[in-house]
């Protein structure tokens, strides 16, 4: 549990270091579940507005009993800020923990980012993931961090994330606005919703293709 923990009250919490931030009502997407009489999913959504940045949306998922739990943080810069989209995502189940931090530069002039490259390389110990290829991967950027452990072990993986957070809001607070950036963001979105993405699936299943889109346009990466 302390995997998951960490990552929910950090991604908060650095933001909040930096910004001011807010958290946003509840609304209908707060909690879910699927199916809905008998559940085999749990859904805990929050959703924070940080201000002079965007939106901080972060889920947490439940299911097969508890045995496999997942917490998810969508970093949006909708206001224009000159820095990568960040998605993280941490998921255990038995002794299996993985952790992918991934940056997608979708700014208009390009992001360099050297901060970010040296947590790559602090953790270049911990053991990398195989993945099943995917569209995305070839555009992340190379300081995404994709890891995974199967003895269980958490402390190296909860200070890389903490570590990581607090770089990128660090990297948020001195950057710079410019409104190009949005239109390559609004691309990036597009994208993940036609070409498809880890969750798209699965709320789909819970919400439908139409409530699918609109929780991704809403929820995980809104534009304002």
């Amino acid at each position: 549990m302390a995997l998951l923990d960490q990552l929910h009250a950090a991604a908060r919490a650095q933001m909040a270091e930096y910004f001011m931030t807010k958290a946003l009502p509840a609304d209908r997407y707060s909690r879910m579940q699927w199916p809905r009489m008998l559940p085999m999913m749990r859904f805990s959504v929050d959703r924070y507005r940080v201000e002079e940045f965007g939106q901080l949306m972060v889920m947490r998922t439940r299911a097969m009993g508890g045995l496999m739990q997942l917490v998810t943080a969508s970093f949006m810069p909708f206001s224009g800020k000159s820095v990568p989209y960040l998605l993280i995502d941490m998921m255990q189940m038995q002794k299996k923990r993985t952790v992918f931090i991934e940056y997608y530069d979708c700014t208009a002039a390009g992001v360099s980012a050297p901060e970010l490259d040296a947590i790559r390389k602090a953790y270049s110990d911990v053991p990398d993931y195989a993945e099943k290829p995917a569209w995305y991967i070839a555009e992340r950027m190379p300081c995404s961090l994709i890891k995974g452990v199967t003895d269980g072990s958490e402390e190296r993986l909860c200070e890389m994330v903490m570590t990581s957070i607090e770089a990128y809001a660090r990297l948020c607070r001195t950057a710079p606005v410019d409104p190009n950036n949005l239109k390559k963001l609004v691309e990036f979105r597009s994208r993940m919703l036609t070409e498809g993405n880890p969750s798209s699936a699965t709320m789909e299943k819970v919400l439908g293709p139409d409530g699918a889109k609109a929780f991704f346009e809403n929820v995980v990466m809104p534009m304002n």
